[in-house]
């Protein structure tokens, strides 16, 4: 190797060692700046960029150990050297290769060839665990879009920074690695211009976000995690086919270098970039072979071919039936609507025809979204009931977590149902409470015009209407009226509302349909005693029903009870007073018998009293002037009857 050679890769390894450094520090603060502003105020999209820094970052920490393994390389080359010269001019045999002093190029060869595959292993594990959060993130997010917080200009004004530095040091460093020496760099830059790509991005969100267009950013980030996650997968690629890869005695791409961004970050055209990766990936020029030529050739014409047709065919447009169309030419609106059928304009993007349909039932959610299944249909684009469940949906109580928002919560009032001593008790009780529900509309588009021209976003002037006048009708009524009785007035007198605010506003929209469902407390703290009020409140209402189903019962039953008794004393006295009557005539006309015939009356009144009161009583007749007669009585009664025992006389006259 010759003196000159060495003092180059000297030179070089401590250059790459310089870059290296540099790019480390200037990815480590974008790092810090994009996480410190991602958690502030960056949107979906601004926090890729942690990808992206955190990737150079990594890179530019492996670029730094190759500048310094290489610059000690080269200086151990050069003492060998030296004492190769020195053995020579004394005539000694002298092998300074098997000297144990001597391991730098060892150790600098062993880097190079173990190095890239753990580079590769840690790019794709960073990729995937910064996916995996983003992922949980989304997943445990209650609304769609995210605010960014504060001005979203600053944060324009930050990503616009941040983009200018990264195109400039990423342009640089892939220029500075088309040297050999300084391959090592073009991830570095890669990445830092991948990180380009997302603060464009970022900065275009920022200003949308700033005309209250927040859902671009969630769709942008969602683009921006399917690229994120290919070139994840890329890593793991690169690492499996280096295994099986054809070696050539050029081995100059690192495996942890994307091809991907190579197509869109290496100097040259897009073709050159293609062919170098075929050259290296199957191990001999590709590039040199007549297919390749021919593709290569005719790849541009096609390519504006099919640019041509592309503008040709976003000349033509097709209005379908229930639509109706708006042709804009160079930003003018044409007035007339069009009707189904076939219409050109100018190619796109100087022209196109918007298509909208008024007949299109579509639908919107304030509130709470979860609607049986949990599952509401929250996109203008959908049909109301096109979306079905097949299945029973769960029960869902109160208590248990099945939605919610910023905007879940209503202030209501809270009506006192008690005494007027507990309403004077309760006086310092606050009288509002908040309500949780969900409450769909539906409408449609009844003027195109107002609805696409005279409001940057109908659907979230709409949603913002739909919480308003939710919010005024709520906060002058009764919880429990809501919940119960007084719903679906509730419903008219907010659709009422809604439309007179809607064209206030010019949206061009008909109300069709609003539902108030799923009306309930709150579940943090509120539910369950809510549930518990209401328990208490039920068993209250059952036993003020059971006293009065007791009362209806016993009044009746006491109010015969007491006509029975009184008929009974009425009966009882007029039978008492007349026997008393009876009875004192009786004796009075019996006492005038007496007088007139004493012994009669008495003889008359012992027949009676033998003949009705002793009737069932055997009588025997004694004289008491026959003295000498002796009469024997038996009483002894008969078990059995016999024949002479009985009164023949009886059984004839019978």
């Amino acid at each position: 190797m010759a003196k000159t050679n060495i003092q180059v890769s000297i030179d070089n390894g401590r250059l790459m060692t310089k870059l290296s450094i540099i790019s480390l520090i200037f990815s480590v603060c974008f790092l810090i700046l994009t996480a410190v502003i991602g958690s502030m105020r960056g949107g979906d999209v601004f926090r890729f960029g942690l990808i992206t820094y955190t990737l150079s970052a990594i890179f530019s920490f492996g670029g730094l150990i190759y500048g310094m393994l290489s610059t000690q390389a080269g200086l151990e080359n050069e003492e060998k050297q030296f004492l190769e010269e020195r053995s020579a001019a004394e005539n000694r045999a002298l092998n300074v290769e098997e000297d144990v002093r001597f391991t730098a190029q060892r150790s600098f060869d062993n880097f190079r060839r173990f190095a890239p595959y753990a580079l590769a292993l840690v790019g794709a594990a960073v990729t995937g665990g910064f996916l995996f959060y983003f992922n949980s993130i989304w997943a445990s997010r209650t609304s769609g879009a995210v605010s960014m917080g504060g001005n979203a200009l600053y944060t324009a004004l930050i990503a616009i920074i941040m983009m200018l530095l990264n195109i400039f040091i990423g342009a640089f460093y892939v220029g500075q690695s088309r040297s050999k020496a300084f391959r090592w760099l073009r991830p570095v830059g890669a990445w830092l211009i991948a990180g380009f790509a997302v603060m464009a991005t970022a900065t275009v969100m920022a200003l949308l976000h700033s005309n209250n267009i927040m859902e671009a950013d969630l769709s942008a980030g969602k683009v921006f995690f399917w690229i994120f996650l290919v070139l994840g997968a890329e890593f793991v690629t690169n690492f499996i086919i280096e295994f099986y890869r054809p070696r050539t005695l050029k081995e100059s791409r690192p495996v942890f270098e994307s091809r991907l961004l190579a197509l869109f970050t290496e100097p040259g055209g897009v073709m050159r970039n293609i062919a170098s990766a075929l050259d290296y990936q199957f191990g001999f020029k590709v590039s040199g072979t007549w297919l390749y030529g021919f593709v290569e050739r005719s790849f541009f014409p096609l390519f504006m071919l099919v640019v041509v047709f592309f503008l040709f065919f976003s000349s033509i447009h097709e209005v379908g039936p229930s639509q109706v169309g708006v042709r804009e030419n160079l930003g003018r609106i044409e007035k007339k609507l069009l009707t189904p059928g076939i219409y050109w304009s100018l190619p796109w993007p100087f022209g196109t025809v918007n298509m909208f349909s008024t007949s299109e039932l579509r639908q919107i959610v304030i509130g709470e979204k979860t609607i049986g299944d949990g599952n509401v249909a929250d996109d203008l684009n959908v049909k109301a009931g096109t979306k079905r469940n097949s299945e029973i949906s769960e029960t869902v109580l109160w208590t248990k977590a099945h939605g919610g928002g910023e905007d879940s919560n209503f202030l209501v009032a809270v009506k006192s149902t008690g005494s007027q001593s507990e309403k004077q008790d309760s006086a310092a009780a606050p009288s509002i409470s908040f309500i949780r529900l969900t409450m769909p509309i539906q409408y449609r588009i009844k003027d195109v015009f107002e609805y696409a021209y005279s409001n940057a976003n109908p659907v979230y002037s709409l949603r913002r209407i739909g919480q308003q006048a939710a919010t005024e009708y709520l906060a002058s009524t009764s919880m429990m009226e809501l919940m119960s009785s007084n719903r679906l007035n509730a419903q008219k007198a907010i659709m009422k509302r809604v439309q007179y605010l809607a064209d206030q506003q010019k949206l061009g929209v008909q109300v069709e349909t609003l539902l108030i469902l799923d009306a309930h407390p709150p579940i943090e703290k509120v539910a369950p005693a809510y549930q518990e009020v209401i328990g208490a409140m039920e068993q209250r209402e059952t036993a003020i029903l059971g006293a009065e189903a007791y009362k209806i019962k016993t009044l009746p039953e006491a109010r015969a009870e007491a006509e029975r008794i009184v008929a009974e004393a009425k009966t009882y006295s007029a039978t008492t007073g007349k026997v008393a009557r009876a009875e004192s005539e009786r004796f009075t006309k019996q006492l005038i018998a007496y007088r007139a015939m004493p012994s009669v009356f008495k003889l008359r009144e012992l027949l009676n009293f033998l003949a009705v009161d002793c009737a069932g009583i055997r009588k025997y007749v004694v004289p008491l002037n026959n003295e000498s007669e002796v009469y024997e009585l038996n009483f002894e009664e008969k078990e059995r009857l016999d024949l002479v025992d009985t009164d023949v006389t009886q059984l004839s006259n019978k």
